[in-house]
């Protein structure tokens, strides 16, 4: 068997044939992200397909396009010398849309948040780059006292209240120089 080996043709994005069998999915933020990203830079990374027009790589990519009423436009794609066997084409499929890169929270701590929100970064991605700075500082703190606490949240219906209220203000004695009680009602 011939070894692979890619080369770049032009292809209209609605005469491509998606993967029936593609795993990957996106939720509605990485759709609205993704556009944005087509929107602003146009098509950057170059799909993949098979000898048939198949799909491996670039799914999502073109499915904006055509959201975006851009299917008729005629895109760079890469192309194999030949077939795929059935085992590469499901094994490069999951490659290409598997992330193997780690984020270096270091180096993204040089750009400004703003900037990371706009190209995808979650709050919580950008709170775990904070939370790992904050656990390098508390691992250079010489002594840390342990402070654990536990929580209980008790919600009832307001009709049977007035029935469990001795009950609370005991347990509001009990936790008296202890702990914290709070009641809300919503």
């Amino acid at each position: 068997m011939k070894k692979l080996q890619w080369h770049t043709e032009k292809r209209i994005v609605n005469n491509l044939i998606p993967y029936e069998g593609n795993p990957r999915k996106m939720s509605e933020e990485q759709v609205k992200q993704l556009r944005r990203s087509l929107e602003k830079f146009n098509l950057v990374e170059i799909p993949a397909i098979d000898l048939d027009n198949k799909i491996i790589a670039g799914h999502q990519r073109l499915k904006i396009m055509q959201l975006l009423n851009r299917g008729n436009e005629e895109v760079d794609v890469r192309v194999p010398n030949r077939k795929l066997t059935d085992d590469e084409f499901r094994e490069y499929n999951l490659r290409s849309n598997k992330n193997l890169g780690d984020w270096d929270f270091d180096e993204l701590a040089n750009y400004d948040e703003n900037l990371l929100l706009e190209a995808g970064f979650s709050e919580e991605e950008i709170n775990r780059k904070m939370n790992l700075d904050l656990e390098e500082d508390i691992e250079n703190e010489e002594e840390i006292d342990e402070y654990k606490r536990i929580h209980i949240l008790i919600s009832i219906d307001p009709d049977y209240y007035d029935e469990i209220n001795e009950e609370l203000q005991i347990i509001r004695n009990k936790i008296t120089g202890k702990g914290e009680y709070e009641q809300a009602a919503n």
